[in-house]
């Protein structure tokens, strides 16, 4: 193979005419100028739009559309810790059906502990416990033994007290001491506890 001299070679392997680089007479070159001002715009304006749509904290709350939550004037943050539903339907944990509201009634559960339910919480705990094991440090043991003991009960704001102290009981039968609720603050769409 014989040595050659480099030269331009953009547009060497098309043979169309008019698309010849360097060319003469009225033959079109290959090249152009790039306008990135428009492009840099649209980045920029993309990306201010993701981190003011972007929560630090996430969706904590899985709000069931069957569940209005009551309205209350104060409140904290959620933080993620075990959760159950009670609509007017169904009685959920994480998301799962666990059992029908209906039939909780303390004439149905006399013993003021719902089975299905227990089942669940305390599967629950135990699959905390082999996930975080307990420190030895007594601060962080103390932080562990708090955190594993918080539930939090999302209501409809119709649901019969008779259903939530059911569930609240079984809850503590279980373990879970710090039960908290979900509620809406008054003028703000943001759950809290």
């Amino acid at each position: 193979m014989a040595i050659k001299a480099p030269g331009s070679r953009i547009g060497s392997s098309v043979h169309m005419k008019g698309l010849k680089v360097g060319g003469k007479g009225n033959r079109r070159t290959m090249l152009f100028d790039l306008n990135l001002t428009p492009m840099i715009d649209m980045f920029s304006i993309l990306v201010v739009f993701l981190l003011i749509t972007f929560s630090a904290t996430g969706d904590i709350l899985l709000q069931q559309k069957d569940i209005q939550l009551p309205m209350a004037y104060s409140g904290r943050m959620l933080e993620r810790v075990p959760m159950i539903g009670i609509s007017a339907a169904s009685l959920v944990f994480e998301g799962d059906e666990v059992m029908k509201t209906p039939w909780v009634t303390e004439k149905n559960y006399p013993d003021l502990k719902l089975p299905e339910l227990s089942k669940v919480l305390k599967a629950a705990r135990d699959n905390y416990e082999r996930l975080h094991p307990m420190p030895s440090d007594q601060e962080k043991a103390n932080k562990w033994l708090e955190e594993s003991k918080q539930v939090v009960i999302q209501a409809d704001e119709q649901t019969k007290f008779e259903v939530i102290r059911l569930v609240m009981t079984t809850a503590a039968i279980e373990g879970y001491s710090a039960i908290n609720f979900a509620i809406k603050k008054k003028g703000k769409e943001e759950p809290a506890t």
